[in-house]
């Protein structure tokens, strides 16, 4: 596990210093790999399955955000799914959350610093809600939507969307429902055309 978590750094690294340039051709075995079983989605979609307390997360979080904002094809839809973890159920609730009082911009980056730069162990729902606040999200209001129908039922989406791809790890980087990234070299043909021609 600690191989593959300084891996997942450095491949990091390397897109931070524009590895994606390295070639516009993707190869099985190499780029990606095929999930056992799995049967590609009818439109392009690109799932990244993170965790708030998952150093890699923290690291690729400024590129997959910089690739949303400036590289993704406008056909390919990208979506973030926090891996639910039995013993901190409130992070995913906590992205489901910001998503539903549209305060996401503010709230997601801030919940990575507060663990990461400032060492701050979010361990319990309640200490959540100082994040919210400084997004401007009342206590009352945090309460409502956490435990609102609407939220729960992303969170059994992502429970659900997670078994059914297996995935036990974070960052992983899902394409069309079949595809697992497995390097960064070649990220943006992968996200991009890759997706764009590889659907049901």
């Amino acid at each position: 596990m600690k191989v593959k978590y300084i891996l997942t750094l450095a491949l990091a690294s390397a897109l931070a210093f524009g590895a994606t340039s390295v070639s516009a051709a993707v190869k099985e075995g190499q780029d990606y790999k095929v999930l056992s079983g799995a049967e590609a989605s009818s439109k392009p979609i690109v799932h990244e399955f993170f965790s708030y307390h998952c150093g890699a997360c923290y690291s690729f979080e400024p590129m997959i955000q910089k690739w949303k904002k400036n590289d993704r094809p406008e056909g390919v839809k990208f979506e973030q799914v926090p891996l639910y973890m039995s013993r901190a159920p409130h992070l995913t609730y906590a992205f489901y959350v910001a998503e539903a009082l549209d305060v996401s911009d503010k709230v997601h980056p801030a919940i990575f610093h507060e663990w990461h730069a400032e060492k701050n162990v979010l361990s319990t729902k309640d200490s959540l809600i100082p994040i919210f606040k400084k997004a401007g999200v009342s206590e009352e209001d945090f309460e409502k939507a956490y435990t609102s129908f609407g939220v729960n039922s992303k969170v059994q989406y992502a429970k659900k969307l997670a078994r059914d791809l297996k995935i036990i790890k974070t960052p992983t980087v899902i394409v069309n429902k079949k595809y697992e990234v497995t390097s960064y070299n070649n990220l943006n043909e992968l996200l991009g055309t890759f997706a764009l021609e590889n659907t049901k």
